[in-house]
């Protein structure tokens, strides 16, 4: 087993969460272990988890006090706080079988498994008063009440002697008051960032409603499924709400009247078994073998990405491989490529960031045939003292991202990015051993500076995403049912000197602003949210990659932001990925180019400190972009500088420079905490590098300041979402007359 980087994951007490340093890839050999050996002979064994049972896995929700049962080839674990399933995996360390986890052998199948009942009107979660051992068996007993009756549910989880499954029985006794009726009986599951398979479906699409007798999805583990134990097949449903995101499944297994005294059963097992799909007719198939270097010859991280022409289909390698092919696109960590294709004729594109120029060329593929490219890459664009950063990337130890360490770093340097931050939800993950294995391995052509982050997610009392960087890995955080002022001083606490980041705050039910409903015109937040709203925060996410289509959705959080800048706050603007897959979530779309100091060359920035980059970023001498590099300076002074005294009239210079692939049409000049703009500037198409160079003046009457925006028409040919067009801006430059 390779080693791909450090994690620490997260765990909640009745206190506070603790975070555990560990080796990421640490062999699990049996996380838990009984306090009475389990007999021979397809027994199981239920006991209490204790503090020294947590053992080095990814994606675990165990804690102690919670209950766990275990036979010879699985452990599964029921959440004492509350009766849900949040872990089933497989004692021995198993590999996944899906190629975008690589050779993570120790990885927790399940995210979490818990029942609801929908009476028509809303779903009503099942939360457990009790839950206790029974012998082999783990119950928990809750009470709903629909209407005029009361529910009493009785869940029993039940291994299935030697094998790799678990059984669950749910009563659904009538214990009061009258009849209930067309109640749907259901549950709610998430296990992985990973395509879903349906019993009877040849393809499953993102979006899906039909029925079957299981439901289930490759990955951790091995092969996993949710089968029906009744006599009808259940009813599964999931619905995609972004590209790249696997949604949760709702599965409803029958619709019930219970009278009083009268009880209704659902049976249900989950399994680790192989999903048997039909087989696809093999089209006939060539290679494309490609070599990309740099402007010296030299090996270089880059990108493919494929189109069919002359009527030959877009490639589709899949959504879930590794960074040898997902949709269609490749990354390779030296510039060498070995890609299969089917017969037909293609465009391919090779880019390795927005500050080298493309390759690009037409072949043909012949049925068993190699054909052979190469091509360099040039540096069009020098960035001397700027590095180019994402601050916010997902991968394995995160539930919602099935991306090994490996393929991630592989895909950040295709990228052309120079700093990567990890930030996995509930986890603390270290990049940087992962990027010295691959250097020594041979895999990765030139350094990736990266930091340990984490995104701190609250639960219970939802009110946003947060991240932190850097994060110690022994940090102790607690992101459940808090407060803004709790989960903030804790952060604060924990790593001090660090960024506190709010992201993506405009998003529905995880975002701070929707959820404190701020004032879209003025950035107010309502009075009685007052003592709830904390503003320390270093941050704002306001292009988050999920937004790279919807430039009013940016444009609204880049007003949020300019009104709080206009009520005295210095917040930092910044823009990240998000990236929870290889495509779909394009590492690096948007990024942000950070201002640290005055290195001589490009090379030398791969040689900054972290500590002299997270001041910059601090500070604001930051520009956030998806193509358009945009400087600017007034007296010398750039994004996050202030400059005093040169009356209302000032000089602002501004130049636009891009690569010859990416197309920038427009320049806008805004002022002050309205964001009024001042100049509009139209730019003539071009392929020339540097777009605009001027030194403006503009009226800047009173205290204010000035950002800066560029923009393109033309779709960036490199990315997985049509139509995302090139988007950049500027932090502010400060004004003070």
């Amino acid at each position: 087993m390779r080693p791909q980087g450090k994690l620490a994951r997260l765990r909640r007490d009745p206190r506070r969460v603790r975070l555990v340093a560990i080796g990421a890839l640490a062999i699990f050999a049996g996380l838990f272990a009984p306090r009475v050996d389990a007999q021979k002979g397809g027994t199981a064994e239920a006991f209490i988890v204790t503090p020294d049972m947590v053992a080095p896995k990814y994606r675990m929700f165990a804690e102690a006090g919670d209950l766990a049962l275990k036979n010879s080839v699985v452990t599964a674990v029921v959440r004492k706080s509350d009766g849900w399933l949040v872990d089933f995996f497989p004692n021995s360390p198993r590999p996944p079988s899906s190629p975008q986890l690589k050779r993570y052998k120790s990885v927790d199948g399940l995210w979490f498994l818990r029942s609801y009942v929908h009476d028509g009107r809303l779903p009503k979660s099942l939360f457990a008063k009790v839950v206790r051992t029974k012998g082999q068996e783990i119950e928990t007993v809750g009470e709903l009440r629909l209407g005029a009756g009361v529910l009493e549910v009785t869940t029993s989880y039940r291994l299935a002697g030697d094998q790799p499954r678990l059984v669950i029985t749910s009563n659904y006794k009538h214990k009061s008051g009258g009849s209930v009726s067309r109640l749907w009986l259901a549950d709610r599951l998430k296990w992985g960032n990973t395509d879903y398979f349906v019993d009877g479906v040849r393809k499953t699409r993102p979006t899906f409603a039909g029925s079957g007798r299981w439901v289930g999805r490759r990955g951790a583990s091995g092969d996993l499924k949710l089968e029906t134990l009744g006599s009808k097949k259940m009813q599964i449903g999931f619905q995609r709400l972004f590209y790249g995101l696997a949604p949760a499944i709702e599965v409803k297994y029958a619709r019930a009247t219970i009278a009083p005294g009268e009880t209704a059963v659902v049976q249900r097992a989950l399994t680790y078994e192989t999903i048997s799909t039909a087989q696809v007719p093999q089209k006939p198939e060539g290679l494309l073998e490609a070599t990309l270097t740099d402007e010296n010859g030299r090996q270089l991280a880059a990108k493919l990405t494929f189109r069919g022409i002359e009527g030959t289909r877009n490639p589709n390698f899949g959504n879930d491989g590794d960074e040898t092919g997902v949709n269609r696109f490749a990354w390779s960590g030296l510039g060498e490529f070995k890609r299969k294709l089917p017969v037909g004729r293609y465009n391919v594109l090779a880019t390795s960031g927005i500050e080298r120029d493309a390759a690009t060329w037409d072949v043909t593929i012949e049925n068993g045939v190699t054909t052979r490219v190469a091509g360099k890459l040039p540096r069009v664009i020098e960035t001397p003292g700027q590095i180019s950063a994402d601050l916010h990337l997902h991968q394995a130890p995160s539930v919602d991202a099935d991306v090994a360490c490996s393929s991630r770093v592989i895909s950040v340097a295709a990228e052309g990015l120079e700093f990567a931050v990890a930030t996995d939800h509930y986890a603390i993950t270290d990049l940087q051993p992962t990027v010295d294995y691959l250097i020594k391995a041979g895999q990765l052509a030139s350094r990736v500076l990266t930091l340990p982050g984490t995104e701190v997610s609250t639960t219970e009392n939802l009110f946003g995403h947060f991240n932190l960087y850097p994060t110690p890995l022994d940090a102790k955080i607690d992101y459940s049912d808090t407060t803004p002022k709790q989960l903030f001083a804790e952060m604060r606490k924990a790593a001090p000197g660090a960024i506190l980041q709010v992201n993506h705050p405009r998003w529905s039910v995880i975002g701070y602003f929707h959820r404190y409903r701020m004032d879209p015109t003025s950035g107010r937040i309502p009075a009685t949210f007052k003592d709830e709203y904390d503003p320390d925060f270093d941050a704002i996410e306001i292009f988050n990659g999920l937004d790279a289509t919807m430039e009013p959705r940016i444009r609204q959080v880049i007003a949020d932001w300019t009104h709080l800048l206009g009520q005295g706050r210095r917040y930092t603007a910044t823009g990240n990925s998000d990236s929870h897959k290889l495509a779909f979530h394009d590492p690096g779309l948007p990024r942000n180019l950070i201002r640290y100091g005055t290195a001589k060359t490009d090379a030398d920035d791969l040689d900054a400190d972290p500590a002299a980059v997270i001041r910059a970023v601090k500070d604001g001498h930051v520009t956030v972009t998806s193509g358009p590099v945009v400087d600017i300076s007034i007296d010398g002074v750039g994004p996050g500088g202030t400059v005093r005294g040169k009356g209302k009239r000032v000089k602002l210079y501004i130049r636009v420079r891009a690569a010859p692939w990416i197309d920038v049409r427009e320049v806008e000049v805004l002022l002050g905490s309205q964001g009024n703009r001042v100049r509009w500037i139209p730019i003539k198409p071009t392929k020339d590098v540097v777009r605009y160079e001027k030194t403006i003046e503009i009226v800047a009457p009173g205290n204010t300041f000035v950002i800066v925006l560029a923009k393109g028409v033309r779709a960036l040919p490199n990315v997985f979402m049509p139509e995302t067009k090139p988007f950049a801006f500027t932090n502010p430059i400060f004004i003070e007359p």
